[in-house]
Order: structure tokens, then sequence, then C-alpha cells
């Protein structure tokens, strides 16, 4: 499916409790920053105060924690967390939270996410977020070790081949019945909207090929809004928009779940 402009209260609700997807904003920050300590105000600011976020994360968050159920005890993947704030939502609900991203050595856009910046920010949380500092196929990643994998905004910036190894990846490393959350970018300035194939932030991926690299079923997730299914029309796109919700960079949001059988 494709986000809608007007989100869910539920969704409203989430955001407000994290703070997502800017961090808290407070009466007077700025005045009390020149007197409070950095930790004291990230703490306040809370998780997702620490990475900037395109505008569609509004509705990409409280979707992707809400697409399936979220538990104590739950082994939980996220690739290409970064420093973002939603591994340490999921953390604090009691999930054993690994994250994978190479930090600055990534192929597309890169966060300066080490394992220095993730014990600080697990100790401005409370949390144990494990960080393995590399891509999905080097992480050292046991087979079926994880329960849901999430994926926010990420595969869009991957080549073809990292593509397909991430989620050939991904579908080892779930148990049988495990999900795989994702969430990607529809960039408007791009094919098939116009005759440019990639920007800065790399392509609009055809999820119909590249869901049939694995076994993955599709859980969840309407084929007609999802680039490369049958059904989906540019032109019903750009003739929606005002109903769907449109990114700061000029880019939608796909939200799909997959399951492994």
């Amino acid at each position: 499916m494709l986000a809608r402009r007007a989100s869910p209260e539920a969704y409203r609700d989430w955001n407000r409790q994290h703070g997502a997807p800017f961090g808290r904003r407070v009466r007077g920050l700025y005045t009390l920053q020149r007197f409070l300590p950095e930790n004291v105000m990230a703490r306040i600011r809370g998780p997702f105060g620490i990475q900037e976020n395109n505008t569609v994360r509004e509705f990409e968050y409280p979707w992707a924690y809400f697409a399936t159920p979220v538990r104590p005890g739950l082994d939980a993947l996220d690739i290409g967390g970064g420093l973002g704030g939603f591994q340490f939502v999921l953390a604090r609900a009691g999930c054993r939270v690994v994250n994978v991203d190479p930090g600055m050595d990534a192929v597309g856009i890169g966060w300066p996410c080490d394992d220095s910046s993730m014990r600080r920010l697990n100790r401005l949380f409370g949390t144990s977020v494990q960080l393995r500092n590399t891509v999905i196929d080097r992480a050292d990643l046991a087979d079926d070790a994880f329960d849901v994998a999430y994926s926010i905004s990420v595969l869009e910036h991957l080549p073809p081949d990292e593509l397909v190894t991430t989620l050939e990846e991904v579908y080892r490393v779930l148990r049988p019945g495990g999900h795989f959350v994702m969430t990607v970018d529809l960039f408007l300035n791009i094919a098939p909207f116009t005759g440019v194939q990639r920007n800065r932030f790399g392509t609009n991926v055809d999820l119909r090929w590249l869901l049939e690299q694995t076994p993955f079923e599709l859980a969840m997730g309407t084929p007609s809004e999802l680039h490369g299914f049958d059904g989906f029309s540019p032109e019903w796109v750009l003739n929606n928009l005002a109903d769907l919700l449109v990114g700061e960079y000029p880019a939608l949001c796909q939200c799909l779940v997959l399951r492994k059988p």
C-alpha cells in the first residue's frame, strides 16, 4: 500500500508518545540546551532526535511498529537502522534487537553508526541494541534466528545485487512464519514518473521482481500500489497525490510485509 496523507489516530498517538519522527519538541528547548548537558538533552528529545528523517517517517515508523505484533522476548532484526530511533523503541518494548548497518561504509546513504555511538545511545536510552557494523551477508547471523525483520526506507538505496543478497539473507535468518516488514520509498522525480533512472538517493525498486528472487509470500500490501506489480499505474499515483503522503524530498512510501512460509 501507499501511505495516505491522513494517518490513523493510533499512529499520531504513537508519534507523540515516542517523539517520532524528529524528536520531542519541548517549549524553550533552545534556551534549555544552553544550560543542560548534551546527554540530558538527548534523553529529553528521545531516540528519534538523533538522526535526521524525511517527513514520511511520521507514517512509516508507527505503521512498521503495528504491522506485526511487538512483544517482550521477540528477536528483531533492524536492517540499516543507523542511529534511528525505531530500534530503541523496539528494545524498550522488550525485544532483543540486532541492527545491521555498515555506517559510513554503506554503498548508498551512510550514517556515522559505529560501536562507540551505539554504546552511547544504549546508555542514554537504557537499551541493549546489538550493532553488527557491516552488511547483512557479513554479519554472522545464524539461520532461523529472528522472528521479525524491519527495513525502513533502506532498499531503494541499494544496487540490484545487494538488494537480492539482502532479501536472501533475511529469508535465511527468519524463523518459519517470520515476517519481513518493509517500507520502500517511491521517488516522484525518476522513472516511472520521469525519464530519469536514478537520483542521488537511489532508484525505484521493481518490488515484484525483487520478491520473485526468494520464496517469500506477500502477507500484507496492496499489489496495485506497489511498483512493479500488475495494476500499478504511475498515472493513478499522480492523479491521487492529494490523498497520498508526499515526503519533503518528493517521495511516497510503499508499505508491505513478507512472510517466510
